[in-house]
């Protein structure tokens, strides 16, 4: 089961320095053996008294793992200098976990356990220094921009050891191959249909059409008038033709003329008495 978020006063000891000595944040992040000494563990686990409950569970799922942990309620034994004790759990282990609260943001003892692993990886490239938030709270100043595991509002204790400890890896790639995301939806396409044809060339077409009907069957009767007119004059008075071939073309074309007109007039006319059959062009 989760532990839950208690509520007890903070009883940690501050740090002490021996007689005429100084302890400082630098000292803390430098002294010892460093990050490269033979008996480094994996994590020490930063937290204050009120938060006892959480930094044990921690711990736990930690070690279940497979990491080496040092954490003040299991490591730091009576009889210990307190101070030493925690000057060591700084230096022999790789990284420090701050279990983020309240509590551990107000503590006056808790602020130099972080800030001596920030100094040691102050970019935060080799992971140094991990926030675990386990109760509403809202780091500032440096610890701001450090990217937490969050396990605020993680009801299951599966799950949340599994956020954690998928925290604490250096990779997290799933067993199985994740699935094919489901593509966006596609719109139906809308068939392309011909734009209406507009109703003023619609118009001006019919007018063309019908001019052009007209003109041709004016041409067709004034042609075909001037033609016979031609023949008839040939064939009933051959002389006249041959002395006057002039006289007898304006005549053929005159009597074209009059027949085109005549012709023209009928349809008009026609079109004038019967309304319904009226088109251009007919």
């Amino acid at each position: 089961m989760i532990p839950p978020s208690p509520t007890v006063k903070e009883v940690k000891a501050p740090l002490a320095a021996a007689p005429g000595h100084r302890l400082t944040l630098t000292a803390l992040a430098t002294s010892g053996a460093g990050c490269r000494g033979a008996g480094m563990k994996d994590f020490f686990i930063s937290y204050n008294a009120a938060d006892k409950a959480w930094a044990e569970w921690i711990a736990w799922q930690l070690e279940a793992s497979g990491w080496s942990v040092i954490v003040q309620a299991w490591d730091f034994r009576p009889g210990g200098n307190f101070a030493l004790d925690m000057n060591n759990a700084l230096t022999s282990t790789q990284r420090t976990i701050a279990v983020l609260s309240p509590s551990f943001l107000t503590s006056d003892y808790t602020a130099p356990e972080w800030a001596a692993t920030f100094a040691r990886d102050p970019t935060g490239a080799a992971r140094r220094l991990i926030p675990v938030r386990v109760r509403e709270c809202r780091p500032t100043g440096l610890l701001a921009p450090i990217v937490c595991i969050d396990l605020v509002g993680i009801a299951t204790r599966d799950e949340a050891r599994k956020v954690l400890i998928d925290g604490l890896r250096e990779r997290v790639k799933p067993s199985e191959e994740p699935a094919l995301p489901e593509p966006d939806p596609v719109k139906p396409r809308v068939a392309a249909e011909e734009p209406p044809w507009p109703p003023a060339l619609e118009i001006a077409a019919r007018v063309a059409r019908g001019v052009l009907v007209r003109v041709a069957r004016i041409g067709a009767a004034f042609l075909g008038a001037a033609l016979i007119t031609w023949l008839l004059l040939g064939s009933l008075l051959p002389g006249y033709v041959q002395e006057n071939p002039l006289a007898a073309g304006a005549v053929a074309l005159l009597w074209g003329a009059i027949t085109a007109l005549v012709l023209e007039a009928a349809v008009f006319l026609k079109r004038r008495f019967a309304p319904s059959s009226r088109s251009f062009g007919s």
